[in-house]
């Protein structure tokens, strides 16, 4: 490209793109939603435009918040095109929703110049307190800097708009027409046969983001509107959290029950309401009310605050707070006059919002020509990098746990985009160089025989190093343990994104590392199946974290076929087969607890055991007397051909407990209990009481131990714990913190001021 204008270019090519997205991705609520709903017009058309997205990092979201999953959909399809910090491209259109993207001047050049640029206004200037809530002109002027000549505003709503008043930007051209969201009806189905809400049980729901300011100013405005303590109605909130015990001090009202906010939800949890009730705080100003219009569009009968009328008209009814539970009761009195407001809220939304009106038809009102390319052209590339670096780092850890962890989100990205670069102070670093992944290996201090405050300078000097070479677009680290050193390195990168992948189950020796997420980017924590057992420190921080289903190496329907497996094990379908796995060894004695296990095992004369050595452990000595019944070998990943397996015999750690359990083998686990360790015994009970496992604590074995393989070897007893296991879905947290840890990756920030690089 050439010229001289911003990114490198003044007068534009012909354009790659039709229109490219410039936005925070991440939002869990209307913005987000809507931007979703425009795409799904965009791109199922028979002759799509070509649509890109830049995905920003704007101040608002602190946490790691994956993608919305309405515009992942479109990414994980490949039809819409992450456009990556490291490529150059045009487009005729860029839409910037949500005047928080440009806050801020980006801390990079962008990977895309436009046109023009339109940006939606999804809220207004100032807030009902007369707060300003964004400064216009700054905003106008970074997107004429570094995204576009041109710049049209458009807000959702009156309410936006109004609020513009006498602040336009000097050069910025306010369009006549609303932005107005728009609605897929298919998306949210109204049920012509539901019934008039039941006199006895009232079925009142809302929801919206877990917000302080989504909510009624004082506990008593918000029991008045909400029905508190009524025995004949339920207040169903899609969008609870700690955040609602602090605003109103627990214990709220019995009949309120809450749920976490889920976009993906939001349909089912609305078919199940008699009435729809939203209001907000004083100094909130809703833009527009993109929970409302769901509401609505599923025939909900909608009460609201008089303010928004302008916007909802007859699709709603309006009432002060004090009213609300008087109306709600009028109405379920009257059924004929509730099938009525229904029917009207449905019509309103057909007429106004439905997707009729489409997306594209209305980014043409503003140039956008008629597609004139099939593809874009083969990717314009900066300084010949076909791909982002993104640095694994991981500490030390008593065997593979952390290595395979991060072995399952590298393998889970897409490997034309990102390359990922292993670096641990761990001696199995070689498994993830025998994955084909670059590797370095970094000392602990265990090894040196250092002292922690010299180890920690030189840990940051090697990491300093690393990633100015290596140029990494993100840090994702695996550790409990965050030593000076790793927390060090980054901060002199202050542009530079980095997560910490950090598991739950903590000790409370470990308690003096929760506060290192200041940090990081965000904390993502895998999800644990006994994770309503966890009580431990990582508990008091969970409004920092992003916690994803748990995390496997290797999905259980991927494992090699049963009969394929025990080939390769040299098997018979005959064998009674028990694998033996008591992990490295390296802070667990399993000397006499293996000999043990093997004896007890071979009592049955159906088993043969297959004793699986970690690649950190020595190779233990054979039993003689076992013979060709115990077999022994080192692999990784074991879980591989795991089908070969009718029983284990094993420690519960975080990898080794979720593979057995989701694998559907049935184990007996023997918690590895010392300190530094994540509460193993927490996994091991959980299992034993799901009846998906047998627990027994390693001081319990001498006595106990005959007994628990026993019941392992029992038939039918096995046959009970598969049957539970297979109930469970297989999960999906390699793939979410894979697609998180990509799309941070090609992330621009605008979450600080560009000249002040000591802001974290």
């Amino acid at each position: 490209m050439t010229g001289d204008g911003p990114n490198g270019h003044d007068t534009l090519p012909e354009s790659a793109f039709d229109i490219v997205y410039v936005i925070e991705a991440r939002f869990e609520g209307g913005v987000s939603t809507a931007v979703a709903t425009e795409l799904d017009d965009l791109l199922f058309q028979t002759n799509p435009p070509l649509v890109g997205i830049v995905l920003i990092k704007a101040h608002l979201l602190g946490l790691p918040w994956p993608v919305h999953p309405g515009i992942r959909k479109h990414i994980t399809s490949g039809q819409l095109r992450v456009l990556r910090p490291t490529e150059r491209w045009t487009t005729q259109i860029a839409l910037v929703h949500h005047p928080v993207v440009f806050a801020n001047l980006p801390r990079e050049p962008l990977p895309v110049r436009a046109e023009r640029a339109i940006l939606v206004l999804h809220h207004p200037l100032f807030d009902n307190g007369g707060k300003r809530q964004y400064d216009l002109e700054e905003v106008e002027s970074n997107i004429l800097a570094t995204l576009s000549k041109e710049c049209f505003i458009a807000p959702v709503s009156p309410v936006v708009r109004r609020s513009l008043r006498r602040h336009i930007p000097k050069s910025g051209i306010v369009v006549d027409e609303d932005w107005l969201n728009v609605i897929e009806p298919a998306d949210w189905p109204f049920d012509t046969t539901r019934p008039a809400p039941d006199p006895d049980h009232i079925v009142i729901g809302r929801h919206a983001r877990p917000d302080r300011l989504k909510w009624p100013d004082t506990r008593a405005e918000a029991e008045q509107i909400y029905g508190a303590n009524r025995s004949d109605v339920e207040i169903r909130i899609l969008g609870g959290g700690p955040f609602l015990d602090m605003l109103y001090t627990a214990p709220l009202p019995e009949n309120w029950i809450q749920h976490p906010f889920d976009s993906e939800g939001v349909a089912a949890f609305l078919s199940g309401l008699d009435f729809y009730v939203y209001y907000h705080a004083t100094d909130w100003s809703e833009a527009f009310g993109r929970t409302i219009l769901e509401a609505l569009a599923c025939g909900l009968v909608t009460i609201l605050p008089p303010h928004f009328e302008e916007m909802f008209g007859a699709a709603a009814l309006y009432a002060k707070p004090a009213d609300v539970m008087d109306l709600i009761d009028t109405f379920v009195a009257d059924p004929d006059a509730y099938h009525r407001q229904r029917r009207a809220a449905r019509t309103w939304v057909m007429r106004h919002h439905a997707a009729a009106y489409r997306a594209t038809d209305r980014v043409k009102l503003y140039g956008l020509r008629d597609r004139t390319r099939d593809a874009p052209p083969a990717t314009p590339e900066l300084n010949g990098k076909a791909r982002a670096n993104v640095l694994f780092l991981s500490t030390n850890g008593i065997g593979v746990g952390h290595l395979t962890q991060q072995l399952a989100i590298a393998d889970r990205l897409p490997q034309d985009t990102v390359q990922a670069v292993f670096v641990s102070m761990s001696f199995s670093l070689k498994v993830a160089r025998d994955a084909g992944y670059p590797t370095f290996y970094l000392p602990h201090h265990k090894h040196l025989g250092a002292g922690h405050e010299q180890w920690n300078d030189i840990l940051a000097e090697e990491l300093f190093d690393l990633i100015r070479n290596l140029q990494p677009r993100l840090v994702a680290y695996d550790g409990t343990a965050v030593f000076g050193g790793v927390a060090a390195a980054p901060d002199e990168f202050p542009d530079m994104l980095s997560l910490w992948v950090r598991r739950a189950m903590w000790r409370e020796c470990h308690r003096g590392f929760v506060g290192m997420h200041t940090h990081f980017s965000g904390v993502i924590e895998p999800g644990e199946l006994a994770g309503d057992l966890d009580h431990g420190p990582t508990k008091d921080m969970i409004d920092y974290v992003h916690v994803t289903e748990p995390v496997l190496h290797i999905d259980p329907a991927a494992r090699t076929p049963r009969a394929a497996a025990r080939a390769h094990y040299g098997l018979s379908d005959r064998d009674l087969v028990v694998a033996l796995q008591l992990g490295s060894g390296a802070n667990f004695d399993t000397a006499q607890l293996r000999r043990d296990a093997i004896q007890a095992l071979l009592r049955d004369p159906r088993v043969r055991i297959l004793e699986i050595v970690s690649p950190l452990a020595p190779m233990p000595d054979p039993v003689r007397s076992a013979g060709d019944r115990l077999v022994q070998l080192r692999e990784f990943p074991s879980f591989l051909n795991s089908t070969a397996l009718d029983a284990a015999v094993g420690v519960a750690g975080y990898n080794s407990f979720h593979e057995q359990i989701y694998g559907g083998i049935p184990t007996l686990f023997i918690p590895n209990e010392a300190p530094e360790m994540d509460s193993q015994l927490t996994r091991a009970q959980w299992a034993n009481v799901m009846g998906m496992g047998l627990c027994l604590r390693a001081r319990h074995v001498g006595s106990g131990l005959g007994d628990a393989i026993a019941h392992l070897l029992d038939d039918t007893q096995r046959a009970h714990m598969r049957a539970v296991m297979a109930e469970l879905p297989t999960p999906k947290g390699a793939a979410e913190v894979a697609a998180i840890v990509a799309d941070y990756s090609a992330m621009i920030r605008t979450d600080r001021w560009p000249f002040d690089a000591y802001l974290r």
